[in-house]
């Protein structure tokens, strides 16, 4: 059958998209017969030349509409198709696009934090979630409203080493930031109107808290994190900080401002959001203590996430509530329904009890360590004084600035049509953005270390 199978690797279209597309016309097209057993995953992988996960991707993708069925495990069969006579839809060649729709093919998503494929073990995680099936009984029933206590349990152990100290009942799981946010914004809407966010910052949280009708109060940044002065000036009262590794500058807010935003939430009575991100890859030193660590007044409500850790579709993230809010939550506790899944949820304690989270980190930390060390050198190979660096020593993504006098639209649809998707600082800015110097976004964390060059290359052939 593996005769019959072309794969284009040179295409766009992920693998594992033409091996399910080729299933489901032998299928369609009756060829494949209802009852007929599928190749293995193993076997198909091996005269495929291409990964288990391919496969499975594949075969997932084609039980969930109902092409095959599953027998087991492993093993797949083609499942009951409609009468012949049914027309089938229509391939995407037959489909006519406007013209303006039409997307310019990526060859690297320099735009994209999303972790390196190889850097997760998904064999092992399958087993965890196998062993998460143990109690039937349990799984029928709804989880703990905050999050299953055993995960609870290890997010406690696991924040530790940040320098958190905290009870499993502080802790609240959740499927996201977003979430997160969401059930933030309602506690906190009674007493704050608006709250304060770095300049540049989190686009995305800012959506969550203007659709909650907060104001967004942007506060300039410095190389030292957010200009405390100007945030005391703008009495806001409440304010989101990504002190760690500041999203999208980079910047590491050293312990003297650290020690300074929190004594004016002791002097205001503030609240601060402390978002945690990306803290788990820092090349050079020791990582500071997370602000949460240092902060002796219940101000500060410390938030983290596993997202460029394990797969994001893996939609786990955690955040811990100075007792003066948890009583306010528990309050409202039945309000906010518990939408993380309690297999993965479970999955993930054990994973986590059994010491595979910390080798996990030390791995990406190690891979992304040679990536980084890779971009950078590339960059300045490549670019020489063209370009200038924001160096930092963390982190999945650097900001270049280009000496070009091309603006940076110009730049982002310039590496567009050569198959370079970046990012642009200027889009994470609320108020006016500086135009000048154009400043980009480049993350290395997805891109195959032996095509790094290759793609920085790509890029000045699309700007000089």
């Amino acid at each position: 059958m593996s005769n019959l199978i072309l794969l284009d690797h040179a295409s766009t279209e992920p693998l594992y998209m033409q091996l399910y597309r080729h299933f489901r016309e032998e299928i369609e097209q009756q060829k494949l017969k209802e009852g007929e057993k599928m190749p293995s995953i193993r076997w198909l992988a091996d005269s495929l030349s291409v990964s288990k996960i391919t496969v499975e991707k594949a075969y997932q993708q084609l039980l969930c509409e109902g092409y095959i069925q599953s027998g087991n495990r492993t093993r797949y069969s083609v499942g009951r198709f409609v009468d012949s006579a049914w027309p089938p839809p229509a391939t995407p060649a037959a489909v006519t696009a406007p013209a303006s729709s039409v997307e310019t093919p990526v060859r690297y998503d320099l735009a994209s934090g999303e972790m390196d494929m190889e850097g997760f073990d998904f064999d092992l995680w399958k087993r965890y979630i196998n062993k998460a099936f143990a109690d039937p009984d349990r799984l029928m029933r709804y989880g703990d409203l905050q999050g299953e206590p055993e995960l609870r349990r290890q997010l406690v152990a696991y924040i530790r080493s940040r320098g958190v100290n905290c009870r499993h009942d502080q802790v609240i799981v959740a499927p996201g930031v977003q979430s997160l946010l969401n059930i933030l914004a309602s506690l906190l809407k009674a007493e704050h109107a608006g709250i304060a966010f770095e300049e540049p910052g989190f686009k995305i949280g800012r959506r969550v808290w203007e659709d909650r009708e907060f104001r967004i109060i942007p506060v300039r940044l410095r190389r030292e994190g957010i200009d405390t002065d100007a945030l005391a000036a703008s009495g806001a009262r409440l304010v989101y900080v990504t002190p760690s590794h500041q999203f999208p500058t980079g910047y590491i807010m050293p312990i003297g401002e650290r020690v300074r935003l929190l004594t004016w939430a002791r002097q205001t009575g503030a609240t601060i959001i402390e978002d945690d991100y990306d803290s788990e890859f820092r090349y050079f030193g020791r990582p500071l203590p997370a602000l949460t660590g240092l902060d002796t007044e219940g101000a500060v409500i410390y938030m983290g996430s596993f997202s460029k850790v394990i797969p994001p579709s893996i939609r786990i993230s955690y955040m811990v509530l100075p007792d003066r809010l948890l009583e306010r939550y528990k309050k409202r506790a039945s309000l906010y329904n518990q939408a993380t899944s309690a297999i993965e949820q479970l999955a993930l304690a054990r994973y986590m009890a059994d010491g595979h989270l910390e080798r996990q980190i030390r791995r990406l930390r190690k891979l992304y360590n040679e990536k980084h060390a890779l971009f950078r050198h590339s960059l300045r190979t490549v670019f020489g004084k063209r370009v200038e660096i924001n160096e930092t020593e963390s982190g999945l993504h650097m900001v270049l600035t280009v000496k070009s006098k091309l603006t940076p639209k110009e730049l982002y649809d310039r590496a567009l049509a050569d198959g370079c998707r970046i990012a642009l600082l200027q889009d994470y800015y609320l108020g006016e953005a500086p135009v000048t110097p154009s400043q980009i976004i480049l993350y290395f964390s997805k891109i195959p270390a032996g095509e790094i060059d290759a793609a920085i290359r790509l890029l000045k052939k699309a700007w000089f």
